[in-house]
Parts: structure tokens; sequence; C-alpha cells
């Protein structure tokens, strides 16, 4: 079972220049199986994550992503 099986994503902003696009987004759910040893406790999530792509003749050559864990975890554990 996927920790987040309820996951959602929102794009709140894409920014293209030259061969790189960025975007930016929400990701929300609800912690419902184990993640990182920790166990399920129902804690929704709602953190900020972004992905960086290189494009080259329309497809994409290269993928990085980030995402706010300090947010992420502090909302998993409950503070």
């Amino acid at each position: 079972m996927e920790a987040f099986p309820d996951k959602r994503y929102t794009v709140e902003e894409i920014i293209g220049q030259g061969d790189k696009v960025l975007v930016r987004m929400i990701v929300k759910g609800t912690l419902q199986g184990m993640f990182f040893g920790t166990a399920p406790k129902g804690n929704i999530i709602d953190v900020t994550l972004y992905r960086q792509y290189r494009v080259v003749d329309g497809k994409i050559a290269e993928h990085r992503g980030w995402i706010d864990m300090v947010t992420m975890w502090s909302q998993i554990q409950g503070n």
C-alpha cells in the first residue's frame, strides 16, 4: 500500500526560460501507510513541491525535484 493513496497535486505556477521549465505545485494527502518507518496516523500533509525540467527536442532530458520536507515531517508527526 502506498503511504499517501489519496495524494493529489495542484499546479500553482509554471515558468519557462530557454530549455528549462520550473513547476511549483502543492501536494496534499493523508498518511495511510508506512512512510520511512513512521506508522500511519491519518495525518494530512499540505506541502510545496518544485520540479525542474530540461527539455531537448520537445522531450524531457533531465528532471530534478524538491519538496518542503521540514513542513511535511512536522505535519506527519502532528507538530
